[in-house]
């Protein structure tokens, strides 16, 4: 919150807080699905804003509970110290993972946590109450967008007509608003976004701002530098697992 409270001040005296892409820079194709899990998404928004991540795909048993299997998992995790478990869409996962199995569940791990450890904490821990899982590296698009409001504007204003219009919802599907003093931040975790689906987004604040698309800022949200535009996400680490 800090950090991005300071991203906020630095916009506001005409710092370069957006690290934009050249403009002939050429889209990238990284091996991600969109939610129809047929496609391939391209995007120049790389760099620090592409995460490499272990993901955890999850079929429940018949009749359990998710929300207490989504505790019981984060329990386990803190206590083996691997961190928090992020919630997440299908999406993330590769084309050839989803054509085997959409899962119901989907959790990341932290930046950094190798996917052999994913795979020995549900190897090791698996919950009765989960039928069976998958295991896969994944590429996640982890960035925030950025609107500062003009006069006679209020940063509550600019969320509610974003949030009214709906664009948000299409394009990010899971995303989170913050009202700033100088504006509104909205936080993305998810599978890698089009280049397209970042305009529709940028236009839909710029529209509730009342200001240009070009002045709604993007930014990796975590420091550090993030996952190399040409690397291409391993998929021979899939691991399935069905109880015997």
């Amino acid at each position: 919150m800090r950090r991005l409270l300071a991203g906020l001040l630095a916009l506001a005296v005409g710092a370069a807080w957006y690290a934009r892409p050249e403009p002939d820079a050429a889209p990238v194709a990284h091996e991600v699905t969109g939610d129809a899990g047929d496609r391939q998404a391209t995007t120049t928004f790389d760099g620090p804003m592409v995460r490499r991540r272990a993901a955890i795909a999850i079929h429940p048993a018949p009749g359990a509970d998710r929300a207490a299997i989504a505790r019981e998992l984060r329990a386990l995790a803190a206590e083996q110290k691997l961190g928090e478990l992020t919630d997440a869409t299908f999406a993330v996962f590769s084309e050839r993972m989803l054509e085997f199995l959409v899962p119901e569940m989907t959790l990341v791990l932290d930046e950094g946590v190798p996917v052999m450890d994913a795979e020995a904490l549900m190897r090791d821990h698996q919950p009765a109450s989960v039928a069976f899982y998958l295991v896969q590296p994944v590429l996640v698009h982890d960035l925030t967008f950025c609107v500062l409001t003009p006069a006679g504007v209020t940063p509550e204003l600019v969320r509610e007509r974003q949030d009214a219009e709906g664009v948000l919802s299409d394009s990010l599907n899971r995303y989170v608003t913050e009202v700033q003093p100088a504006g509104v931040t909205v936080r993305y975790f998810g599978a890698v976004l089009g280049d397209g689906q970042v305009a529709a987004v940028r236009e839909s604040m710029g529209r509730a701002a009342g200001v240009p698309a070009s002045q709604v800022h993007v930014t990796a949200t975590e420091p550090g530098p993030g996952a190399s535009g040409s690397t291409q996400v391993d998929h021979t680490l899939l691991q399935e697992h069905v109880p015997k």
